[in-house]
């Protein structure tokens, strides 16, 4: 670097210290360097900015909205890295540092697509079924200061036991905290109530209306609408089945029942009218058997028939 180049950037350095005014900083309009420094000191006020905002949900939105996507920018600018970092030393912009915890967490995400079932351990031994069409988020920091999930859908858990760390499943607006145990939430978005199924071991369901300590064998059912909460004694296997490609159905409504198979087959079903949703099936539905040996099974039990269009599948009356 020659002494005049080495002298701007010091200037730099300085008036991102705050020891120079704008005006006593000079490039020469046609120095690429120009364009450089001024990209360095955009990088400066927006860590002076991210550093007075308290909500980390805002800071995260204002780096995203400021991310770039010229690869051909970032060569340019990474020539002159080191001048940031020491510029940022100078003007206390630890950000990083000095507030690791006010930074937003990354965060790890396990799908489970309609039509498959996923199976995954997770970083502390704990084991996971997904059924179809979920979605299992988790912070990065996960096992070693936290066991909180986030899911969207229906999962079976199998909880490593740690005394020092609870496991918590977010579903919703409500929550569900153990220690080491096994137990079903089915938490599907499009679905307005929110099921856990104890297996074994101790649960705490929670939400903004009421805490509940469940016990094995029990079901509990909360309605995200209302935070009405309803416990009651269950076949538990009826309702971990699913994990081994089978579901009971016990006097369902078609329209529940068809959203099951909608993640199952990849299809989508409509109903020629109202009255058709609340017909009711009994009986067990396995995902080995095809589409059209399900359906077979569903008209032999209610007068009803399917109109199929590739993934489109209509339910009318016979």
């Amino acid at each position: 670097m020659t002494e005049q180049a080495k002298n701007k950037w010091e200037e730099l350095a300085a008036k991102l210290h705050g020891e120079k005014t704008d005006d006593s900083l000079r490039f020469e309009a046609n120095d690429e360097d120009l364009k450089i420094s001024q990209q360095i000191l955009d990088a400066r006020d927006k860590v002076a900015k991210l550093r007075n905002l308290k909500s980390t949900d805002k800071a995260w939105r204002e780096v995203k909205g400021n991310m770039k996507n010229s690869r051909k920018l970032w060569l340019s600018f990474a020539k002159y890295a080191a001048v940031f970092v020491v510029a940022v030393l100078l003007t206390g912009g630890l950000f990083l540092i000095q507030s690791p915890s006010e930074m937003p967490d990354t965060f790890a995400c396990i799908s489970a697509p309609n039509g498959q079932i996923s199976n995954v351990t997770l970083f502390d031994g704990t084991n996971v079924w997904l059924n179809a069409g979920s979605n299992l988020k988790y912070k990065q920091s996960f096992g070693s200061e936290n066991r909180e999930v986030y899911l969207e859908g229906e999962a079976f858990f199998s909880v490593t036991k740690n005394k020092n760390i609870p496991f918590i499943v977010h579903a919703g607006n409500s929550a569900v905290k153990v220690h080491g145990t096994q137990f079903n939430v089915k938490a599907y978005q499009n679905e307005p109530v929110i099921e856990t199924v104890l297996v074994e071991g101790q649960v705490e369901f929670m939400s903004d209306n009421d805490d509940v300590m469940m016990k094995p064998g029990q079901q509990l059912l909360f309605s995200r609408e209302s935070g009405n909460v309803e416990t009651k004694q269950v076949n538990t296997d009826e309702f971990t089945s699913w994990k081994g490609g089978k579901i009971y159905f016990n006097d369902e409504t078609l329209q529940n029942l068809t959203k099951q198979l909608e993640r199952w087959y990849e299809v989508s079903f409509t109903f020629q009218n109202e009255k058709i949703k609340n017909y009711r099936f009994s009986g067990v539905i396995n995902k080995d058997r095809s589409l059209e040996y399900t359906l077979r099974i569903i008209q032999q039990i209610n007068k009803v028939k399917f109109e199929t269009n590739k993934e489109q599948i209509e339910i009318m009356d016979k």
